[in-house]
């Protein structure tokens, strides 16, 4: 089985065990080939996710995948959140970033732009991003790429 149909297999399998934790699928990577493969599956939740979801998602998750046959009989799973200063790919993950400062990538026309500012509000389609000066509205289909900063 190719990698990449292992991926979307693995998607589909770890949907409701995830959904039973409160928590959705950010990502998977699939790292190394062969035996010994290692699983990499980034998880949120909409109020943010604890170390120990993690864990405990992963304690339920590995006899899933073990007795799918996706992955063989030996591999090793890591279960965390996607990590700090990693864009968002979820829409969901916005709710948990709402007053965190965020530089956004979007699509205006044909040009690409970049706002930085606070996430202040969120729709079923949209962000408002307060800016230095404005606040602006951004449609989740125009935007590119949206990182939360952090604070230091």
């Amino acid at each position: 089985m190719e990698k990449a149909e292992k991926i979307e297999r693995l998607g589909v399998l770890l949907e409701a065990p995830l959904e039973n934790h409160g928590a959705f699928l950010v990502d998977l990577a699939l790292k190394g080939e062969g035996r010994r493969q290692l699983l990499e599956i980034f998880c949120d939740t909409e109020t943010g996710i604890k170390i120990s979801q993690c864990a405990e998602i992963s304690r339920e998750i590995f006899p899933i995948i073990e007795a799918s046959g996706i992955m063989g009989e030996d591999f090793r799973l890591d279960v965390s959140s996607p990590g700090v200063g990693v864009p968002l790919k979820d829409k969901r993950q916005y709710k948990s970033n709402i007053g965190r400062k965020m530089s956004v990538k979007y699509r205006e026309g044909e040009n690409l732009r970049e706002a930085e500012g606070e996430l202040t509000n969120l729709t079923e389609d949209r962000i408002t991003l307060k800016t230095e000066t404005v606040s602006i509205e951004l449609r989740f289909d125009l935007i590119t790429e949206a990182r939360v900063k952090t604070r230091w």
